[in-house]
C-alpha cells in the first residue's frame, strides 16, 4: 500500500466506480431497479471528496497558519485538467469528424464545468455534472475555510447539512419533474454529500476521543451498514417528497462507513477487502475508469466501436491511457513546477 495514501479510500472508490458501471450497464439491459446505484456510487465519490479535501486543507492551516488559495487551485488543475480535457478533446474530433452527433452547445456546459445546471444531453458528456459538482466544490469551499477560519466554517457545514434537505424539498415543490435536473445533479441539491465529509475530516479526532463512538466503531454491528447504506439509498425517491430525508440521512451513514473502514481497514474481512491490490488499483484509477465508462456503457450506442466486446477493450485502453499517459504524468510533475512557479510566494 502506498503510505501517502489513506487506508480504504482507494477500495471505496473502487467500489463506488463499479456502482456507477452498473448502473450505466442497466439502462442498456433493461435493469431499472439498479439504476439508483449510479447516484449511491457518486455520493461516496462526493463524501470522500469533502473528507480528503479538509483534511489536507487543515493540515495546511494547521502547519503554516494560512491556506495558500493559489497552490491549491494549482495542484487540483494538474489533478483534474489533464485527464478531463484529453477526454472531451477525443470527443469533440470525432463529433468534428461526423461520427458523433454533438453539438458546439451540448460541449459548452462540459467544457465549462456547468453541466450539473445546464445539462449536455448527450450521453457521452451526461456525467460531467458530477465532475462540475466538484470543481465548483474546489472553487467555494477553500477560500470559505481560508477567510472564515475552523469554527466559522464547521458550523456553516453544520448548517448546510440541515438545510439541505429543506432546500430540496422547497426545490421539489416549486419545480417538481421539470426541472429534475436541479433536484438531482445542481450544486445546492448536492453540497450536503460534500458537508458530510467535510465534517467527518473537521470531527473525527473529538469522535475518536470518545469511548462510546470508539465502542460504535468497533461493534459487529457494523458489517451491516454497507447493507443499511444500499438500503437507504433505494429509498430515495425524486418524484417525492421523502427525497430530502433519505438523501441527507445517507449522507451520514457513508460518511460513517468510511470512517469505519479507514479505521478497521486491517481489523475486519471489509476492511482487508477494500485495501487488496485490485480494488486498490481500481481506485487510483477511478477518476480516469469515471471520465471513459459513460461513452463504452451507452444506452444507445452510436457506432459498432461502442458495442461489447469493442467498448470492454476501449474502456480497458483509454482508462489506462488516460491514467497511466496523463494523470501520472502531470503528477509527476507537479512538485517540481510548483516550486518554479511559486518560489518567490513562499
Amino acid at each position: 500500500m502506498n503510505n501517502n495514501r489513506i487506508p480504504s479510500l482507494d477500495g471505496l472508490r473502487a467500489i463506488s466506480i463499479l456502482l456507477v458501471m452498473t448502473s450505466h450497464w442497466s439502462y442498456a439491459h433493461g435493469f431499472a431497479s439498479l439504476a439508483n446505484l449510479g447516484d449511491l456510487g457518486v455520493r461516496v465519490f462526493f463524501v470522500i471528496s469533502g473528507f480528503l479535501i479538509t483534511g489536507l486543507l487543515l493540515r495546511e492551516l494547521e502547519a503554516g497558519g494560512r491556506i495558500d488559495l493559489l497552490k491549491f487551485y494549482f495542484r487540483r488543475t494538474l489533478r483534474i485538467f489533464p485527464a478531463y480535457y484529453f477526454f472531451l478533446l477525443v470527443f469533440a474530433g470525432l463529433a468534428a469528424a461526423g461520427r458523433l452527433l454533438i453539438s458546439f452547445k451540448q460541449f459548452l456546459p462540459a467544457l465549462t464545468y456547468t453541466s450539473n445546471y445546464f445539462f449536455p444531453g448527450a450521453w457521452e458528456l451526461d456525467h460531467a455534472w458530477s465532475l462540475a459538482v466538484e470543481e465548483q466544490f474546489y472553487l467555494i469551499y477553500p477560500g470559505i475555510l481560508a477567510f472564515c477560519g475552523r469554527r466559522r466554517t464547521l458550523r456553516l457545514l453544520a448548517g448546510v447539512l440541515v438545510a439541505a434537505p429543506f432546500v430540496r424539498l422547497l426545490d421539489h415543490q416549486l419545480f417538481g419533474e421539470a426541472q429534475a435536473i436541479w433536484l438531482t445533479k445542481g450544486f445546492h441539491a448536492n453540497v450536503d454529500s460534500l458537508a458530510a465529509g467535510c465534517l467527518l475530516a473537521f470531527l473525527r479526532g473529538r469522535l475518536h476521543a470518545s469511548a462510546v463512538y470508539l465502542r460504535v466503531l468497533k461493534s459487529p454491528l457494523l458489517f451491516l451498514l454497507p447493507i443499511a447504506v444500499v438500503f437507504v439509498n433505494e429509498q430515495i425517491d425524486y418524484r417525492h417528497l421523502d427525497l430530502g430525508l433519505f438523501h441527507s440521512l445517507n449522507n451520514l451513514l457513508i460518511a460513517l462507513l468510511i470512517d469505519w473502514a479507514v479505521t478497521n481497514f486491517d481489523r475486519n474481512p471489509f476492511g482487508r477487502l477494500l485495501n487488496t491490490r485490485i480494488l486498490a488499483f481500481v481506485g487510483a484509477m477511478s477518476y480516469s475508469i469515471y471520465l471513459w465508462q459513460q461513452p463504452f456503457l451507452n444506452p444507445g450506442p452510436p457506432s459498432r466501436f461502442f458495442e461489447m466486446p469493442s467498448a470492454a477493450v476501449g474502456l480497458v485502453f483509454f482508462s489506462l491511457f488516460s491514467y497511466f499517459v496523463i494523470e501520472k504524468y502531470f503528477l509527476a510533475r507537479r512538485a517540481v513546477w510548483e516550486k518554479r512557479i511559486f518560489r518567490g510566494n513562499d
